[in-house]
Order: structure tokens, then sequence, then C-alpha cells
């Protein structure tokens, strides 16, 4: 067997691995967070509508695994994910001692589907009680003054991200507290954000953690709340 032939199959093999997982997850827990859809349905708010990545869901375990990794509290903090279309990550956060757990995402058909699955998901043992779904573009979002986690799984391109970043950069040089961001299946924006975060932070930013989760890249940054020495 060739060497792409081999990547093709194993890349189909996962596809299917992950659907039936999916499917399993979507089931067991009466919600509904698999991917596709028709692009025309979104309802996408803003001037950035051709700036978005197609929503696709995030394994389960992936927000858990990755705050094990780098051994972020979740007590104290407010988690937010930027562009979190059905909200699966989210249901995710709702298991974890999160002091607010927040969705941003900018299409309307998308958010509310979010907003469905975090109100009648069952059988989860539900540690943070304050959720939230914003359905707003990502660029307008206001930056809370608290502690937070920033998740965001590949959800639209560097122009978009580089507003995003700044906005949280600003928002943290106003107020500093500590702030994690963790970005998952962004691996070709990496060197950008790698790039800007240090700059824009005056070197305050470093990072923490640079890895895999199965076939997707995990980089987590952190901003800290006390100037290091």
């Amino acid at each position: 067997m060739s060497g792409s032939l081999g990547s093709d199959l194993q890349a189909r093999l996962r596809w299917w691995s992950k659907r039936g997982t999916g499917t399993i997850f979507d089931a067991l827990h009466g919600v509904d967070t698999r991917a596709g859809g028709p692009a025309a349905k979104l309802e996408i708010l803003g001037t950035n509508k051709d700036k978005g990545i197609a929503y696709d869901t995030c394994p389960w375990s992936t927000l858990r695994r990755a705050m094990r990794l780098a051994s972020l509290p979740a007590e104290g903090f407010t988690f937010v994910d930027i562009g979190c279309g059905k909200g699966k990550v989210l249901l995710s956060a709702m298991v974890l001692p999160f002091k607010h757990s927040i969705c941003v995402e900018y299409s309307v058909n998308l958010s509310k589907v979010a907003d469905q699955n975090s109100a009648s998901a069952r059988l989860l043992y539900r540690r943070c009680s304050s959720v939230q779904i914003i359905c707003a573009d990502a660029a307008q979002y206001q930056i809370a003054d608290e502690p937070t986690i920033f998740f965001f799984a590949n959800p639209f391109t560097w122009d978009i991200m580089e507003i995003v970043l700044g906005n949280i950069v600003k928002s943290y040089l106003n107020l500093c507290r500590p702030i994690y961001l963790l970005f998952y299946a962004a691996s070709s924006m990496m060197p950008q954000i790698g790039e800007f975060l240090p700059l824009s932070s005056g070197g305050r930013a470093r990072r923490l953690i640079s890895t895999n989760l199965g076939p997707r890249s995990l980089n987590i940054l952190e901003l800290p709340g006390e100037p290091r020495q």
C-alpha cells in the first residue's frame, strides 16, 4: 500500500470513527452537535461572513485533556468558546466548576442549536450553572475584566483572529489578570499567533503547551496574572 493511499485510508477511518462517536454522544445526551448542513441556513451576523471556517465538532474530551496537560484551574475562571458552533465544547465546560461558561457564535442558526443543547442536555453532571450563548461577531465581543480561559477551535481566518486577540490583549493590559488561550486545530495560524501575542503584550505572553491531541494540534498560551520576576 502506497503512503498516500495509506494516509487517505487512515483519514477516512478517523472520519467514520469520529462520526460514529459523535452520533452516540448526541443520542445519549439528547443533543445535536454534528457538523454539516447548508451554509445558506446559517444566518450570519456582522460583516465578516466570508471570514469564518466551517463548523466542525471537537471530541468530548478535548477541553478536559487540554486543561489537564497545562494544569489549568476551572475554579474562579470564566470559560469563553470563541466560534462555538453547536456548543459541544460548551457542554464539556458545563461539567467543570467554571464561574461562567460563554459561547460566542456569529451564526444565528448555530447559536440557537447551542442554546437548545445547553438547556436540554441530559445525563450531564453540571457544575457550572451560569451559561450564556452570545450570537455576535467575535470581533465585536466585549472582553470581560475577569480571569478567563479562551478556547479557539480554528474558528476563522487570521485577519479576524488578529482583531479578537488584539481585543483580549488590550483588555489584559488595562487590567492584569490570568488569561489562558487554547488553540485547537489551528496549526497553520500558530506562527502568526506566536509572534503577535508576545509583541502586542509587551513580552508578557508565553507558550505553555505545544502538542497534539490525536490528529489535531493543541497550543496553549498564557497572559500571566502577575509580572514575572
